[in-house]
């Protein structure tokens, strides 16, 4: 059961919340100016086994309201923050301990309800995704890479930059640090899964940005589209030029040298400024 209510009494806003499940209760109180006594609720409710579970369900709940399952949403990824990575002190975690079960129902849905939410809470999802990739991908999370390929097919844009967005968070990870063999291996991997549905990502999107110039709200879900893709291609070559990125770099550079000179009035803000200030 989910119920939700705004108590307006001029200076304070009250949402309940309640979740109720088998053994127990989690009731959420957001105080507008006073938001400790809900956290210190929140924090020992994230305690008990299947409490992200519920979390979960209510986040991915549309008849909730979306404000809530926002909140939902960010304490759900704060709570992964804080407790996902078990080779942390148990009170650096807060005293949580999200059991293996847990962890496994977690993972097997995250990417299904990332693409299912409003974009807001997308964003929130997305980031927890990439929080716990950082620590699972590839060995304990090896499923992850084709899920979020299997949506690149998605009719709907928000879903297809939703998960280019998680996907160039965990890439990012390959710039800027110590080449190893672990690193290595996790880039042969991800290369193997991803370098060929991108380029056939990038191949469509460009496609379909010649065949519709004037749908401004499109051009700019595509465009947004590219930027990604671009990102995630300088994460994958970030260490070295890998061999299927070389044998398809005309590809590549011909997108890239278009989009590096593509004008389009319908893209151009008017009330932004051509130059600061």
């Amino acid at each position: 059961m989910v119920s939700d209510s705004v108590v307006d009494g001029g200076n304070i806003i009250v949402t309940h919340v309640i979740c109720e499940r088998a053994s127990f209760f989690v009731v959420v109180f957001v105080f507008f100016h006073s938001w400790l006594p809900a956290e210190r609720l929140l924090v020992e409710g994230a305690k008990q086994p299947g409490f992200l579970l519920q979390l979960l369900q209510l986040i991915d709940n549309g008849a909730a309201n979306e404000s809530i399952r926002q909140a939902a949403a960010v304490f759900f990824k704060n709570t992964v923050k804080a407790a996902w990575d078990e080779s942390k002190d148990l009170e650096d975690r807060k005293g949580v301990v999200i059991s293996p079960q847990d962890r496994n129902t977690i993972k097997t849905n995250l990417v299904e309800l990332m693409c299912t939410v409003p974009p807001r809470i997308q964003s929130q999802i997305s980031e927890a995704i990439s929080i716990i990739a950082a620590i699972d991908y590839p060995d304990n999370w090896n499923g992850l890479l084709p899920a979020l390929i299997a949506k690149f097919g998605s009719p709907d844009l928000n879903v297809v930059n939703g998960v280019l967005m998680t996907a160039d968070s965990i890439f990012k990870g390959f710039r800027h640090v110590q080449r190893s063999d672990d690193l290595y291996r996790i880039i042969i991997f991800s290369l193997d899964r991803i370098q060929e549905p991108l380029l056939v990502l990038f191949s469509q999107v460009d496609q379909a940005v010649d065949s519709s110039p004037g749908d401004a709200a499109q051009l700019k879900l595509r465009m947004e589209s590219l930027r990604l893709i671009t990102s995630i291609y300088f994460s994958l070559v970030y260490q070295d030029l890998p061999a299927y990125f070389e044998d398809h770099m005309k590809e590549w550079m011909t997108g890239f040298s278009k989009y590096l000179q593509y004008k389009n009035p319908i893209l151009v803000d008017n009330d932004e400024e051509d130059e600061p200030g």
